[in-house]
């Protein structure tokens, strides 16, 4: 009798596992490993085909692991493998993601992007290994026969554009790493992607101009560039609110004569939010004419970071800095990677006071109003200078919502350098109810914090 109702559960439970719904099915076998949906045949004589028709498609290292990378007859045995499994699919294929360690983009794809592209892929993920000898391959020129794609992920590998290329219409998602590009990669590739929304391009050789012309959807521009950029644009990107470059780069070897017009780049950028740029991109604002503020204000940048700086002459680089302050009246974050933008600096100077309108309230559209938003000042790799000190005591006696400064002092700053600094600034002006000092260490754990009085 036990073993009667031992049968008949086991029946039972197999009945469950047959009888459940083709799409709960599908939904099962798109969450596992490819291999590990393979074996779920096994389950059910039901299951044992419905692998075949999952549209998201997953090979990286649970799938197969290269024991020798530098072996040709391993990696041509991984991509047969992969092939085989792509002849033997069934439906379209949405999703195909290849991120397996030790593959490089060498291995010839070209097979299996064609067939991508005859199968409906709308995102194509090509996560490469990068190889030491060069920075990456040529993928295989394919990639840009799919004309369904809405995201494109590259890693490690060199692209280029074919002179066929009509455009990705439905691309919404393009990202980038460590990948070498033709120099005018940006220019031409940008406006053949009308729809794109999201740029991501990290750790890339190759484009010396970043030039955005549209897509007038883009709101995210992310840039990590290892070469020296000879201009900074933008042009019809209303929606654009997250910039960061990044460009690595010394200020000596960019051109006095090269034209970056700093109103015209900012008058595309009407809805930025945050803006993140390395100390060069400021140099290289800094060749042209830079005005005391930007015949527009930018209402919607409420953050603003800077980049280290290796330079010892920054006055160029300060009035940049001091105009997108002046055109920021809603900035509530300010950080400073490196202070040394800051030598010779004398903020009282250089800044004027504020102003108010009519109404009692601070106008933002007049001069000075640029820190009634102000609420977190953050500076990295702080020397305790007396231009440090400058800016905090302009900002304590203009800044009236001002709570936080966050100082990350270099690894060399004497303890005692940094309490003598910190009872400077208690000392100071302070128009804010809340504001605190503190001094943080590397791992952003706090090592000393002091509220300020208020004046």
């Amino acid at each position: 009798m036990i073993e009667k109702r031992k049968v008949l559960f086991t029946e039972l439970e197999g009945d469950r596992i047959s009888n459940l719904p083709a799409h709960l099915i599908q939904l099962i076998l798109t969450s596992l490993p490819i291999r590990e949906a393979g074996k779920t045949s096994i389950l059910s004589r039901q299951w044992r085909h419905h692998w075949r028709n999952i549209t998201r498609l997953v090979f990286d290292d649970e799938f197969y692991e290269l024991e020798d990378s530098d072996s040709k007859s391993e990696v041509n045995s991984l991509v047969m493998r992969i092939q085989q499994t792509l002849q033997v699919h069934d439906g379209p294929i949405t999703e195909f993601v290849l991120s397996i360690s030790g593959l490089t983009a060498a291995a010839d794809n070209l097979h299996l992007v064609s067939y991508l592209s005859n199968k409906g892929i709308s995102a194509l993920s090509l996560l490469f290994d990068f190889d030491q000898h060069s920075y990456g391959e040529k993928i295989s020129s394919s990639v840009f026969l799919a004309p369904k794609l809405d995201s494109l992920k590259l890693q490690a590998c060199k692209l280029k554009v074919p002179p066929w290329f009509v455009g990705f219409t439905r691309l919404t998602v393009l990202q980038l790493e460590m990948v070498c590009l033709p120099n005018d990669f940006f220019q031409s590739f940008l406006l053949k992607c009308p729809l794109l929304e999201d740029l991501r391009a990290s750790y890339v050789v190759g484009p010396s101009k970043l030039e955005v012309v549209g897509p007038p959807r883009l709101k995210v521009c992310i840039l990590r560039a290892y070469r020296v950029l000879e201009t900074i644009s933008f042009s019809s990107t209303p929606l654009l609110s997250l910039i960061s470059i990044q460009a690595e780069m010394y200020v000596q070897y960019v051109s006095d004569t090269t034209a970056v017009d700093i109103v015209s780049t900012f008058v595309s950028l009407p809805a930025v939010q945050q803006l993140n740029l390395s100390f060069e991109c400021l140099h290289l604002l800094a060749v042209g004419p830079v005005p005391d503020r930007l015949p527009m204000a930018l209402h919607h940048l409420e953050v603003l970071d800077i980049g280290n700086c290796y330079d010892d002459q920054c006055f160029l680089e300060l009035e940049v800095l001091i105009c997108l302050i002046r055109s920021s009246p809603n900035l509530y974050k300010l950080t400073i990677q490196n202070t040394r933008i800051l030598d010779g600096l004398n903020v009282e100077r250089e800044l004027t006071p504020l102003t108010s309108g009519s109404n009692g309230y601070p106008d933002p559209e007049a001069e000075g109003s640029y820190c009634q938003s102000l609420t977190e000042v953050h500076v990295r790799n702080g020397k305790g200078s007396r231009d440090e000190l400058d800016l905090l005591r302009f900002l304590l006696a203009n800044a009236p919502r001002l709570s936080r400064i966050v100082i990350k002092p270099e690894y060399k700053l004497r303890w005692g350098s940094c309490v003598d600094f910190l009872e400077k600034v208690r000392q100071c002006e302070c128009v804010s109810k809340e504001a605190e000092i503190i001094y943080v260490n590397m791992s952003d754990v706090i090592l000393l914090s002091r509220r300020l009085a208020t004046s």
